[in-house]
């Protein structure tokens, strides 16, 4: 099993305003380095695009460093 961890990415999953969101990862762009991921790590057990390393990895930074990154993540979709 291989676990994908998708970054927020321009589809219409939420309806026009996500797939038109230029804070979203262009659809193309995340298959195009999720798959470039899959062929250069076959043994991998986490696909992470790059976009998504701040959301996936803030709790190793510590609880206040884990706090403030949502706080300005969740400021920024109001």
């Amino acid at each position: 099993m291989i676990e994908l961890i998708p970054p927020y990415v321009q589809t219409t999953l939420t309806g026009d305003q996500q797939a038109n969101d230029p804070r979203a990862m262009p659809l193309d762009e995340y298959i195009n380095e999720a798959m470039s991921i899959l062929k250069t790590e076959p043994d991998a057990k986490e696909i992470c695009v790059q976009k998504v390393y701040p959301l996936r990895f803030s709790a190793e930074h510590g609880q206040q460093k884990y706090e403030e990154f949502f706080e300005q993540f969740n400021d920024s979709y109001k």
